[in-house]
């Protein structure tokens, strides 16, 4: 009774606010458990974030290859169909592929500086201050893409960045501020904050973590814009996608009158033609046409048979300039975010593996091993980093910007909460101020 009646509530919420929902649940639960297992060990217990990154990368390649399995229809989930898609999109399409080391690269130092802005800043802090990409995004949209902002866009933009800057704003001269404007002292205040200093969890260095949240926001922003320029290239149409099951006799005709169209040669015959030397002519020139036609026709279908008898419907649908279905043609565009997604995760699996875990960390993996102290809210910080990709890619395709904005405010406010009771942090007036702005900046550059 208790499944069902959860099952039913989930399928009366819009797929667009249950993406959301899914969305501010996972953005809080990465920096608050990422912080947890971060700051609450000594630093000789610390997991390898190196090594965490790249089972992060290996977890989301394996969403995406599942993701292109189930993609298509149910007779056509075979594991041929999937390694024809891999091997054409990662071997034949090489050059599109090598398209991607670039944003990977710049994904992967990013996912190593988030552990060591969690490893130096409260979850609080990091959590406003990493919204510091949207203006890091902006300026590389105009910069690369060449796009025009509104004032209002530059307005939440100025917002946001005052909005960051009175959160990282040091306690000390934050409280002499507001001391000084309320006629007061400010010995009594740092008292207070002196003893909330010594209740907080973990070594941590802010500078370290602010510099880190200002290298992760630009790569984030040059890689996330990179990315998009990339996704919006025209592609070629994928050969599985053409319809199947279209009419050979429909298709050739279409080349024909084209072709006819291009060399002046009309489909009917013109009553102008009055001698047979010229109706012969006319003659020749379509039935060469019909062969050439055929030969193209011959490389472009590809008739399934097998499939005739199991569901005639399925050649049901409207159709574009091409003969390809429109369904299929849509198909085709979300699982190129998917192989997109899988050919950056295995750039990052093969370079973390080399640059990150050998270089950096070979010695403490020689020591001891790959899975050093991991525990089960190690897995956690993992799988939840690894599925976030993809929880962005659902809400881009079923919502919008300013639902998406609400989402990390929600989350914002929801791990300020939870900062408070779990790491004791303490909430300034300028903390609180600051984000703020930092909410409001978002919801206005998401109209």
């Amino acid at each position: 009774m208790g499944k069902s009646r959860v099952h039913g509530l989930l399928r009366t919420i819009p797929l667009k606010y249950l993406s959301l929902m899914v969305l501010v649940v996972q953005n809080s639960a990465l920096i608050l458990i990422m912080r947890y297992t971060r700051a609450s060990v000594p630093a000789d217990q610390l997991y390898l974030a190196s090594t965490a990154v790249v089972m992060s990368e290996l977890m989301k390649a394996s969403a995406c290859v599942a993701l292109l399995h189930y993609s298509g229809p149910t007779h056509q989930r075979t594991w041929h169909r999937l390694s024809s898609i891999l091997h054409r999109e990662l071997v034949v399409n090489w050059q599109e592929t090598a398209k991607l080391g670039v944003p990977a690269v710049l994904y992967l130092i990013q996912n190593n500086l988030q552990y060591v802005a969690a490893t130096n800043l409260d979850a609080a802090t990091f959590q406003v201050t990493y919204q510091l990409k949207i203006l890091t995004t902006a300026f590389f949209s105009v910069v690369i893409l060449k796009r025009s902002l509104a004032r209002s866009k530059w307005f939440a933009l100025g917002m946001l960045t005052l909005g960051i800057a009175l959160v990282v704003l040091p306690k000390d001269a934050s409280t002499a501020a507001l001391q000084y404007l309320m006629g007061g002292t400010a010995e009594e205040e740092d008292v207070g904050f002196e003893d909330t200093d010594k209740t907080s969890i973990g070594n941590q260095s802010n500078m370290t973590g602010f510099m880190a949240v200002l290298m992760a926001c630009t790569l984030s922003g040059l890689a996330g814009v990179y990315f998009e320029k990339i996704l919006k290239a025209p592609a070629k149409p994928a050969p599985e996608l053409v319809n199947t099951k279209m009419d050979e006799e429909n298709a050739i005709d279409m080349d024909v009158r084209d072709k006819a169209a291009s060399l002046g040669v009309g489909m009917a015959p013109s009553p102008e033609l009055t001698s047979s030397t010229d109706k012969d002519n006319v003659a020749g020139k379509r039935s060469s046409l019909n062969a050439s036609a055929m030969e193209g026709a011959k490389r472009v279908i590809v008739v399934n048979h097998e499939d005739d008898d199991d569901d005639e419907e399925n050649d049901i649908g409207l159709r574009d300039a091409h003969g390809r279905r429109e369904d299929m043609v849509q198909q085709q565009q979300q699982n190129q975010l998917w192989i997109r997604n899988l050919q950056m995760s295995l750039f990052s699996i093969a370079l973390g593996l080399v640059f990150a875990v050998m270089l950096q960390d070979g010695a403490t993996v020689l020591e001891r091993g790959f899975f050093a102290n991991y525990n089960a809210l190690t897995w956690l910080v993992i799988f939840t980093q690894a599925i976030g990709g993809l929880i962005v890619a659902l809400v881009v395709k079923y919502a919008d910007n300013i639902l998406k904005g609400f989402a990390t405010s929600i989350s914002i406010i929801l791990s300020s909460i939870v900062s408070v009771w779990l790491f004791n942090f303490s909430l300034s007036a300028t903390f609180i101020l600051g984000t703020a702005f930092v909410i409001y900046a978002t919801y206005i550059y998401g109209l």
